[in-house]
């Protein structure tokens, strides 16, 4: 599970590439059974900044150490947003559905969304919104936690992203 969610989620999201984040959290985009990677952006290194050096294997067990960390805030994240939808009594189908018709207005809707719907969709919304603040900084504290800058794990994750032989010494270090 460890491996999936170091591959299937910070790899393939481009976990810490962007500095911006929806009102709405990727939380919205769970399916019933729950699987989804919270979206979490702390700042990335610039485009124009000095080529990243080569990673120690020190920087390697830290990276995967914070990676570790992911899956156990991730669990946790995913577990209240799960609470926070059944507290407003909002499936997440119905949630989506919701979204997608605030994203696209001319979209064709699935249903008419109720004054009591948009109500507690917006409560929804402002909840997972916190959440989402709070998942980002327990990932950034955890990063920080393993001695690592922030903009040095995102400088180390897109060498992962490029770099086929750094990412198999980082899934070795996740299986150890």
């Amino acid at each position: 599970m460890l491996k999936q969610i170091f591959v299937g989620g910070v790899l393939s999201l481009g976990f810490w590439a962007t500095s911006s984040i929806t009102a709405v959290p990727s939380f919205a985009q769970s399916t019933p059974g729950g699987t989804t990677t919270p979206e979490t952006t702390p700042e990335a290194a610039p485009e124009n900044a000095p080529a990243p050096t080569a990673v120690s294997q020190d920087e390697v067990q830290k990276f995967a150490n914070a990676i570790e960390q992911f899956e156990t805030i991730q669990t946790a994240a995913q577990q209240q947003a799960n609470q926070i939808l059944a507290g407003e009594s909002l499936s997440w189908e119905r949630f989506n559905q919701i979204l997608q018709t605030e994203r696209d207005p001319q979209a064709p809707a699935t249903s008419e969304v109720t004054d009591q719907e948009r109500q507690q969709f917006d409560r929804a919304v402002t909840q997972l919104s916190e959440l989402q603040q709070t998942t980002r900084t327990q990932m950034t504290e955890a990063i920080q936690s393993e001695g690592l800058e922030t903009t040095r794990f995102a400088e180390i994750l897109a060498m992962v992203q490029r770099d086929p032989s750094l990412r198999q010494r980082i899934e070795q270090e996740l299986q150890n």
